[in-house]
Order: C-alpha cells, then sequence, then structure tokens
C-alpha cells in the first residue's frame, strides 16, 4: 500500500496497519491510499476506512487541523514501514 501526502509518498506500508496510523493519527483523512500508485483515494473516503472519520469532526486530525506535512513525519512513515517489513519478514 502506498501513502501519499501532498508531494510526499510512503511506500510498502502494510494495510493491516492503517487503523491504527488513523488512530494515533499519524494518517489523515485527507492522505491517499493508492495500490498501484496511480489510483488514488483519500483515506477518509475509503469504503472500510471511512467509518473511522466521523462526520461531526470528532474524529482523527485532519491536514487542516495540523497544518501541511511536518519535515519529520515523512522520515517517521518511513521509519515505521521499515519496522513493520523487518517484523513481517
Amino acid at each position: 500500500m502506498m501513502i501519499r501526502r501532498g508531494e510526499s509518498k510512503v511506500s510498502n506500508v502494510p494495510s493491516e496497519n492503517l487503523i491504527t496510523f488513523i488512530r494515533k493519527r499519524a494518517l489523515l483523512g485527507t492522505d491517499e491510499l493508492s495500490g498501484d500508485g496511480k489510483n488514488w483515494i483519500r483515506v477518509d473516503r475509503h469504503y472500510q476506512l471511512q467509518k473511522y472519520f466521523p462526520i461531526d469532526g470528532e474524529g482523527p486530525a485532519t491536514q487542516a487541523e495540523v497544518g501541511e506535512l511536518n519535515p519529520g513525519l515523512k522520515g517517521n512513515l518511513e521509519e515505521v514501514a521499515d519496522l513493520l517489513k523487518d517484523i513481517n519478514g
């Protein structure tokens, strides 16, 4: 799975960890997901993930709430992806 936020992309993110990333607010509703790198969908519009982004606004943070991409966030996501790859073999 690939995650895109603005111009930044992170590859090889295990799909089974997306909900954890949403709950920890590392993955925002405005971020986009793709399995092939060509077709992208916003996380909060994905049919299996939209329930984690309530309409009342009390769900996980959106990009508008936290501002632009934190310079360290891409590195953090890549580090998490690498750790998960190591764990999952």
